[in-house]
Formats: C-alpha cells, sequence, structure tokens
C-alpha cells in the first residue's frame, strides 16, 4: 500500500508556495511547451525534495497489504482518513473502471489501462466536491516497506450531480501537472500500526532519505468492509491531516 495519494495533500500544501494561484491555473492547452515542463519541475522538486537519510528506514514496518489480504481482499477496502476528506484503496487487478461509479463522468485520463503491473492497487480520493482522481498502480514489498515505481494509468472522474466549487477551475491541469510530477519517481512508505488501531506511513526514496514534503500529512488509513465507492470518498476541504 504505497503512498500515492498522500501526493494529493502535499500539492494543496505546494500550490500557494509554488505561486499555483488560482490565474496560474489555465488548461494545459492553453500553454507552451516550456511552461508546462517549468511548472512539473518546480512541482517535482518541492514535492520530492529529499531530507536526511534515515538508518534503518526499510525494517521494523507493519504490512497492512497483509493484513487486509487476511481479513479478505475481495470483501474489504483500506480507507484513508484526512482533514480534507476521506479515500479509498482497493487491492486488485480488475479495471479501475470497474470500480467507478456509473453516475461518474470521464473528465481526463492518463496512461494506459492496460498496462501490466506487480500486485496492483487502485486508489480514490477526492479533489474537489465534484471532482475525483482514480488512480492504478502496482507495488513491491522491499523490506519491511511497500514502493511504487510510477502510476500506470489514472482517471479524473467528474460527479455530474454536485455544485461546481470555485475550486474546481483548477482541478483539470493539477490532476496533470500531479501525475507528470510523479513519472519516474520512486516512493517507498514505512507503515506503523495495525489493523486494529490503522495505519500511518512516512515515504522515503529508495536510498533511505525521508520525503519531507510528503511526510507533512497525518494520513491515518484504517481497513473496512467493501461498500460503494461514491459514498466512501468524501470532501471537506479542509486541508491538512487528521
Amino acid at each position: 500500500m504505497p503512498k500515492i495519494l498522500n501526493l494529493i495533500a502535499a500539492l494543496a500544501l505546494a500550490a500557494t508556495p509554488l505561486g499555483l494561484a488560482a490565474q496560474e491555473m489555465r488548461s494545459e492547452w492553453d500553454m507552451s511547451v516550456a511552461e508546462l515542463t517549468a511548472m512539473v519541475e518546480r512541482l517535482r522538486g518541492e514535492l520530492y525534495r529529499p531530507g536526511e537519510r534515515v538508518p534503518g528506514w526499510d525494517r521494523g514496518g507493519a504490512n497492512p497489504d497483509a493484513d487486509l489480504r487476511a481479513a479478505g481482499a475481495e470483501t474489504h477496502y483500506f480507507r484513508t482518513h484526512r482533514a480534507s476528506g476521506e479515500g479509498v484503496i482497493i487491492l486488485s487487478g480488475r479495471p479501475m473502471a470497474s470500480f467507478a461509479p456509473a453516475g461518474w463522468r470521464v473528465a481526463d485520463t492518463y496512461g494506459s489501462a492496460a498496462a501490466a503491473v506487480d500486485n496492483p492497487f487502485i486508489q480514490f480520493d477526492a479533489l474537489s466536491p465534484r471532482y475525483v482522481i482514480g488512480l492504478r498502480a502496482g507495488s513491491e514489498r522491499r523490506g519491511d516497506v511497500d514502493c511504487v515505481d510510477a502510476i500506470a494509468n489514472a482517471t479524473l472522474y467528474e460527479r455530474p450531480d454536485l455544485a461546481a466549487s470555485d475550486a474546481d477551475a483548477r482541478i483539470p491541469l493539477l490532476f496533470r501537472l500531479l501525475l507528470l510530477a510523479a513519472e519516474d519517481q520512486r516512493v517507498c512508505t514505512r507503515y506503523q500500526g495495525d489493523a486494529r488501531a490503522g495505519y500511518r506511513g512516512l515515504a522515503f526514496l529508495p536510498d533511505g532519505r525521508a520525503l519531507p514534503r510528503l511526510n507533512e500529512s497525518d494520513e491515518r488509513i484504517t481497513i473496512i468492509p467493501a461498500g460503494p465507492i461514491e459514498r466512501l470518498v468524501t470532501y471537506s476541504g479542509q486541508g491538512g491531516g487528521t
């Protein structure tokens, strides 16, 4: 269960210091290649700026995936809890589209749904009341940490039944920036906790250097019975972590 969705919380935190103000949130089609590349590099440098190397960083971590599989991966999900809302992580090789509610409209896509990955997982998280991001990637257990190389594919969903908000205008570009910034970035996460109390994770580069920006979100993850995705993915807009 690698830490991908903390990128979303980190992106919200990074938007202001990176100068990603509302007036800068144009469509990628209205930007030059140089402008888009500069924004991606700026964001990548902020999100993945390494901290100090931590001795023993890949030892002593919990194994949430093993706990969920013991409970039944077909009947249980992970749920992420943050002050900004709640999301879902599913350990499954099924297509992401098979989990998405029929009423959600596809607003944008990234990558290939046919791309093969090892130990696949799917994540859904709200970017605003109206927009939800879905991600599919693969993971590797390395020592006592979970690592992910890249996002195989992603979809930006729109919930047409919900009212638009002021934040919606910049969501499509933030979706694209987030995914481009994450390309070729391998992140490993060491989790602490257990199935009863839940888990919290710390993100590292593969050489053991911590990733302070990704670790700012105090996200907690629990195991829950599977249920309707549209009810489990929520948005509160408060930012930060729980």
